[in-house]
């Protein structure tokens, strides 16, 4: 994935803290033994955001014991139990990303589709998920097939195609669930998906326009993004971010106070933060 869903450590408490480490190698742990010795090398922030989203939806959060692991063979880390959440984020991850080192290979020209496969390369150390993740496979290959598709059409409605990338999260998100969690899950993760694709494009946007590459920032703006064009870029970013907290705010959190912490931390402070980060750098 893209790396930008994530919390700001200085501002959570000790325990939050904690508990999020014991997320991250939990989740990591989980996909070592479920999904391919490699799997784990592309754990991203945005799958443990999911894995705390499902977890406070299904209250499946599991206890964390002390563990070494072999990034850290000499001091043991808190790592969360292994449970159905964080098998199913493992197997989701997976899925994605096989699908879109694939993609990467089909849209890909000269050099740069011969380092699409020796990145793809990867894809044969992660093991096949279950027949119950057939259904998921499906929906998000047609939904990957169609976003390339409008890639290659040029498409330069950024809505539209951030609507695709939208949906395809949403259905992470959500599948298997049923419900209230259902709908919450998708709306979550739909308007992540969103911002997801928006400033990944914005992080992209000066690299595309050197090499040529397809970017529906530089369809709609030309080659050059000024102040009036971020301003409303932060504000169309910050309109997806508030429709996602409304979603979370439906959630019970009685439970797990500790995860609502780290989600409120990473969606009012930590992908704000993003955004003005990558502003800075393309200054």
């Amino acid at each position: 994935m893209f790396g930008y869903i994530k919390p700001v450590i200085p501002e959570l408490k000790v325990k939050d803290h904690e508990l999020y480490k014991a997320m991250y190698c939990g989740l990591c742990r989980t996909m070592g033994k479920h999904t391919g010795c490699m799997s784990n090398v592309t754990l991203s922030y945005d799958f443990v955001f999911l894995a705390l989203l499902r977890s406070a939806l299904t209250e499946q959060k599991g206890e964390a014991k002390m563990r070494r692991c072999v990034a850290h063979p000499f001091k043991k880390r808190p790592m969360l139990e292994i449970n159905p959440c964080l098998k199913y984020c493992a197997e989701a991850s997976t899925i994605l990303t096989r699908l879109k080192l694939k993609d990467n290979i089909n849209d890909s020209r000269g050099f740069r589709r011969f380092k699409a496969k020796i990145a793809g390369g990867v894809s044969v150390f992660l093991k096949k998920t279950g027949e119950d993740m057939l259904p998921l496979e499906k929906e998000i290959s047609s939904l990957i097939d169609e976003l390339s598709q409008l890639e290659r059409a040029n498409e330069d409605s950024i809505d539209k195609v951030a609507d695709v990338f939208g949906r395809l999260l949403g259905r992470v998100a959500d599948f298997g669930l049923s419900g209230s969690q259902q709908r919450i899950a998708y709306s979550a993760g739909y308007h992540l998906g969103k911002w997801i694709y928006v400033i990944d494009a914005y992080d992209d946007f000066y690299d595309d326009v050197k090499t040529g590459s397809y970017n529906p920032l530089k369809n709609a703006y030309g080659d050059e993004l000024d102040d009036s064009i971020k301003s409303a870029l932060r504000d169309a970013l910050t309109m997806e971010l508030s429709k996602m907290a409304m979603a979370i705010e439906l959630i019970d959190f009685s439970q797990n106070k500790d995860i609502e912490r780290i989600i409120q931390n990473i969606i009012y402070i930590g992908m704000p933060k993003e955004f003005e980060r990558i502003t800075e750098d393309r200054k």
